[in-house]
């Protein structure tokens, strides 16, 4: 029988995957469900708090707090290098 952690795992998966794309839109739908479904497991009356079970909510917490640095680390860069090519433009348009 399977366990009602593994849509969370293949939830897991999936998010590894579209950060790895530098899919941000798709990261941010995955993650809602992710935390919709952590809610529901605390309701549900099959989750089990085995060794299993417990590990895998510990590795998703590991890999959202891993994640959110890392993204926000992408973040500032995309940020960074947006804003430096805006100041290019206007020097541009100006000497122009």
């Amino acid at each position: 029988m399977a366990s009602v952690v593994e849509p969370l795992i293949a939830l897991n998966n999936e998010i590894k995957e579209a950060s790895s794309e530098d899919n941000f839109s798709r990261i941010l739908y995955l993650d809602t469900q992710r935390r919709e479904l952590l809610k529901s497991l605390a309701t549900n009356p099959l989750f089990k708090s085995d060794n299993y079970s417990l590990k895998v909510l510990e590795q998703t917490a590991y890999q959202n707090q891993s994640m959110v640095i890392d993204l926000t680390n992408r973040m500032t860069t995309l940020t960074r290098v947006t804003n430096d090519k805006i100041k290019m433009i206007r020097s541009y348009r100006k000497a122009g």
